[in-house]
């Protein structure tokens, strides 16, 4: 990256102070820069009516599901003094400290606690803009440092960065923003390091970018080697010179990355239990974008990504097989091609320019490349999470281009020009041009030609400039007006694209759930122990985060894949490369064991009318306990712990595993299920439907090229009165309908991660009918399971598991006490998620954790009274933190010698006058 270099080392003397006024006015472009990208996102976001400016909000996709139910669980423990390692509100009980390290971890996010809770939307809402504000501030902030230029162009190049289309792409994903919108300080600090000796800023950034988001924060870390590496190869001062740069790089590097290890040594050690953890390295040689794993694919996916540079808008907000979001204005398009034709500007400064980028449009498209900048992971759809950077130096490229104005001539500024076309007609009828606009298609044609008028509008300005037709006024003038123009129709088609969503019923059931979820808390205000609620149908699958109450759902990039696993084989949804595990209406067996105490239904009813007693409602929204509910902890038979998990949701049934699990806990050999057998089956009369595999309750079928939509239908006969579950695992069948006595149940079943769902009490003879259409031209397999279950042997096994049970004495975020009489030696049982820093004393005395499973915390425990505790500290905290505060000792050491005592810790930098002799061949 160029740089620039006449800067001298450390000043004998602080510089007089000066009035807060003489600093604003001396950093007004700063201010501008930061106050024009701010109110564009506003306005555009008011446009779109999103609130206070009307109905809408900025809630979408995993906005939805994640970040903002997250958010509103954070707030809600800031406001409430809770602790940070673990929360109770997701997952039944996850490690807090790496969910906060991946997605609370913003400062802005601090603030909330000051907001009511009704205003967090449009907290978040303004956080967003204030983030986009910020990164063009920081941009801004970094020309004037390093190219020592303080005047309106630093507003332009702030727009360009600002609404670049990565931040008008992934805005929404608001938890990456925070690291994006820091990079320019991060590189800052490196420039800063590399010239002067300064290391306060980088060390300090680079901590900060990495606490932020340690996933953006890697791409920010290889962003610094980067640097190192164009800052030596542009000016390259000889070996001894390239050593002591590399080594005082890699020493602060350290001291940054140390200062974070309190934080993300744990994210670290949890990352671990996560599935991405099983990612492997491709083995062979293959691309993403351009069809063809040889050359010329590569060739045409280069021409794909080159032409995305003149996109008007983004390329993508989810989509997995989109192009990289690297647009970042005409503007910046054309005098980065500009900067190439600048005779003030070296050679080898505009080939390491260009090298970069063009190592990370390979990086976009070879897979092997692409693993590597994600941390050894392929993500799941959001592709190109670096490209960014690619904005960011096309940007100092013109940045370079504008500062050399004056000795461009009238054929760099054509040769601009034409590369400026070239690149808009990359977009003209290429293969990859659809993935831009897929859910706008009608953008592609505007697109382009608003595009290439500026461009020419553009081009002509600066030629009229070099010819001296116009001043440098007037030229800035018109390309301020164009820029910040371009800017406020990308920030309103941005939103636009990304879309904003009702705030109505979100969440769902309004008042009434917060009515619903407050008569919990006043009904349980006296119960010091844990105790759990679901609902029965879910909203965001982190409903427990949104509505705060202690569940089960969660949807979290760090979610811990045993429990995903163990969801799968208990009989409730899980989804390992999804990293979520959800809970629907299942089960006695499964909320007896789950310590679920309450369920609340949004639709007002439940189909567990066995042992869900409705106690409560508010308007549509009802509230059951449940009436077979024992509190955490609770001995069971130590056959328990031979329970193993399946990691092969195909090779088991979820209602054998719960008979296992129900035999091993209690010690009853009678199943608490009983299988009904399929009486009849049926499936279309579509002609190309086959049956290449038929038995009861099973399919293994292909239906290609039908015209009609296929379905598949199994009929049972209820053998007694009694409460009925099924389980369905059917190819491109997702919903699915359940029938009795033909006639159908008013709510659908989604199937798509299946599971255990209670569908009704029924009496003997009723006729049971599952029913499911599928996708045209489907084929696979199904599969489906009815059981009953059996009311005497379950009667009997939680009487037996009732015996002893731990009364809490206390409870907190990430501990709890309790006493306990046993009756006899057997295995003390949680529900309670287990990992690694989790601690467990009886009595007084430390003793082993054998998870069930491998999943939920348990240990063996002898007959008698005992006091419990169990305590938890996120693996990995305290060794962290030891190196956290020897890396604070030396940072501030290292602070107190050179920034108070003077003292020279580095040999001098090499000055531009140094390099003014250096050949620049």
């Amino acid at each position: 990256m160029p740089v620039s270099t006449t800067n001298k080392a450390l000043p004998a003397k602080e510089p007089k102070k000066r009035s807060f006024r003489e600093f604003a006015i001396r950093n007004r472009y700063i201010w501008l820069s930061f106050l024009i990208p701010f109110v564009l996102m506003v306005t555009a976001f008011a446009l779109m009516s999103v609130s206070p400016f009307g109905d809408k909000q900025i809630l979408v996709t995993d906005l939805w599901h994640q970040y903002f139910p997250f958010l509103a669980d954070f707030q809600y423990k800031l406001q409430h003094g809770e602790s940070f390692f673990w929360t109770w509100s997701v997952g039944g009980g996850v490690n807090y400290f790496s969910l906060m390290s991946y997605y609370l971890a913003s400062p802005v996010n601090f603030l909330s606690v000051f907001i009511p809770a009704d205003w967090l939307r449009e907290f978040l809402m303004f956080s967003v803009a204030l983030k986009i504000a910020l990164g063009g501030a920081f941009t801004a902030y970094f020309f004037k440092s390093v190219y020592k230029r303080n005047d309106v162009s630093l507003i332009m190049f702030a727009c360009c960065f600002s609404f670049c289309a990565y931040f008008m792409g992934y805005y929404w994903n608001t938890i990456w923003m925070d690291t994006v919108c820091i990079t320019p300080l991060v590189a800052l600090g490196t420039v800063k390091l590399l010239t002067e000796n300064r290391f306060r800023l980088f060390t300090v950034s680079l901590a900060l970018a990495l606490i932020m988001n340690y996933y953006i924060g890697l791409f920010v870390c290889i962003f610094v080697l980067m640097i190192f590496i164009g800052y030596s190869i542009v000016y390259w001062s000889g070996m001894k010179n390239f050593f002591v740069n590399l080594l005082k790089t890699g020493i602060f590097s350290l001291i940054a990355i140390g200062l974070t290890t309190f934080f993300l040594l744990p994210a670290f050690m949890a990352l671990k239990n996560t599935h991405a953890s099983g990612s492997t390295f491709p083995s062979t040689f293959a691309i993403n974008i351009g069809g063809s794993n040889d050359l010329l694919g590569v060739l045409r996916a280069l021409k794909s990504i080159t032409g995305s540079f003149a996109n008007f808008t983004c390329a993508a907000n989810k989509a997995a097989d989109a192009l990289p979001n690297i647009s970042c204005s005409a503007f910046a398009m054309f005098f980065g091609f500009l900067s190439l034709t600048s005779p003030k500007i070296r050679l080898r400064e505009k080939i390491v320019s260009m090298g970069l980028i063009f190592f990370m449009f390979l990086s976009c498209i070879i897979r092997q490349l692409d693993y590597i900048w994600h941390g050894f992971h392929f993500t799941n759809m959001i592709p190109y999470r670096f490209s960014f950077l690619i904005s960011f130096i096309l940007i100092v490229m013109a940045f370079r281009a504008f500062t050399t104005i004056d000795s461009i001539s009238v054929v760099g500024a054509l040769i601009a020009t034409a590369m400026s076309i070239a690149v808009i007609l990359m977009m003209v009828g290429d293969p990859g041009t659809e993935k831009m606009f897929t859910d706008h298609p009608d953008w592609q044609i505007p697109n382009l030609i608003a595009i290439a008028a500026l461009t020419v509008f553009i081009a002509v300005v600066v030629i009229l400039y070099t010819k001296r037709v116009i001043p440098k006024t007037v030229m800035i003038i018109a390309l301020m007006v164009v820029t910040i123009a371009q800017s406020g129709v990308t920030a309103y088609l941005g939103v636009n694209r990304t879309t904003v969503t009702g705030t109505y019923e979100y969440p769902r059931g309004g008042e009434n759930m917060v009515n619903i979820v407050n008569t919990m808390n006043e009904r349980e205000a006296d119960t010091p122990e844990l105790w759990r609620a679901e609902t029965a149908t879910t909203q965001t699958l982190n409903d427990g985060a949104l509505n705060h109450y202690h569940g089960l759902s969660m949807f979290n990039s760090m979610a811990n894949e045993n429990m995903t696993r163990f969801f799968e084989n208990f009989g409730m949804m899980g989804w390992k490369s999804g990293n979520r595990y959800t809970y629907a209406e299942s089960s006695p067996v499964t909320n007896l064991f789950m310590n679920l105490k309450y369920i609340i239904a949004r639709s007002g009813k439940v189909n567990n009318t066995y042992d869900l007693a409705s106690v409560s409602a508010s308007g549509s929204v009802g509230l059951f306990q449940n009436t077979h509910y024992i509190p955490m902890g609770f001995m069971t038979n130590s056959a328990l712990g031979n329970w193993q998990e399946n990691d092969n949701e195909d090779q088991f049934n979820p209602f054998e595993k719960q008979n296992e699990f129900f035999k091993y806990a209690t010690g009853i050999q009678d199943d608490v299920y009983t299988r009904l057998e399929v009486v009849s089956q049926g499936h279309t009369e579509a002609e190309k439907f086959t049956v290449i595999k038929k038995e009861y309750g099973l399919y293994d079928f292909s239906c290609v090229d039908t015209t009609t939509t296929p379905h598949v239908k199994w009929n049972y006969e209820a053998p007694k009165d009694g409460l009925y579950m099924m389980y369905a695992d059917i190819q491109d069948g997702d919903d699915v309908t359940v029938m009795v006595n033909d006639v159908a149940q008013s709510a659908k079943y989604g199937m798509a991660r299946s599971y255990v769902a209670c569908i009704g009490y029924f009496s003997k003879g009723d006729k049971i009918s599952v029913y499911a259409d599928l996708k045209t031209g489907s084929s696979g397999k199904a599969r489906v399971y009815v059981d009953m279950l059996n009311k005497d042997v379950f009667e009997s096994g939680y009487a037996k598991l009732s015996e002893s049970v731990m009364t809490t004495t206390k409870c907190t975020s990430s501990s709890m006490e309790g006493t306990i009489n046993v009756k006899e030696n057997g295995l003390f049982y949680t529900s309670i998620p287990y990992e690694k820093g989790w601690t467990a004393t009886v009595d007084g005395q430390k003793v082993d954790i054998t998870p069930v499973g491998n999943s939920l915390l348990a240990f063996p425990l002898e007959a008698g009274e005992h006091e419990i505790k169990l305590k938890y500290y996120p693996n990995g905290f305290w060794a962290g933190f030891a190196v956290s505060m020897i890396c604070a000792c030396l940072f501030a050491g290292a602070c107190v010698l050179v920034y108070v005592l003077r003292k020279k810790i580095m040999p001098e930098p090499v000055y531009e006058s140094q390099l003014d002799g250096m050949d620049e061949k």
